[in-house]
């Protein structure tokens, strides 16, 4: 804890209050001395779903790793618009339009709010998103969206370069 209830005033956000930190003790009560981990197995598995809806609907390949833990993915727009229409296209895409405008775009068309990587230390391009408070069919709908619009800024490349 970095400041205890009663420094919150003089360090802002920086302390949990007393009820926030009761219930952080609660919970780290139950992950120490619940044994069946039935709630940590069903939790990895609702996750597990929600990272294969999102990536299997962009078209992208998700690398496995073990130690992932699908609570955020984010994704690379830069790294998936080469793979898919090249390094020219990359170029395009970073001169003619912003790095938030996928974010800007899925949010005003599907309704769907994800944050852009690079406030979060990421890359600039990158698209990350939280896999702990959508439905799975949420994700569907984020991963066609992301590769539709990645389509469409291809498609308005293509059409610049006749």
């Amino acid at each position: 804890m970095v400041a205890d209830s009663r420094q919150v005033a003089l360090n802002h956000t920086a302390g949990l209050s007393l009820p926030q930190q009761v219930q952080m003790s609660l919970f780290a009560s139950f992950a120490l001395l619940d044994r069946s981990n039935a709630y940590k197995d069903k939790i990895h598995e609702i996750l597990q779903k929600r990272i294969k809806a999102l990536w299997d609907n962009t078209g992208f390949t998700l690398l496995e790793d073990p130690l992932r833990a699908n609570y955020y993915t984010e994704i690379d727009m830069t790294v998936w618009a080469e793979k898919l229409y090249g390094e020219e296209f990359v170029s395009y895409l970073k001169k003619n339009f912003e790095p938030v405008d996928v974010v800007f775009r899925l949010a005003e068309e599907t309704s769907l709010v994800l944050l852009n990587g690079g406030g979060f230390n990421g890359p600039e391009w990158s698209i990350r998103a939280s896999l702990a408070n959508l439905n799975e069919e949420d994700y569907v709908v984020i991963g066609k969206g992301i590769a539709r619009i990645l389509k469409e800024y291809a498609d308005i490349w293509k059409q610049s370069k006749k």
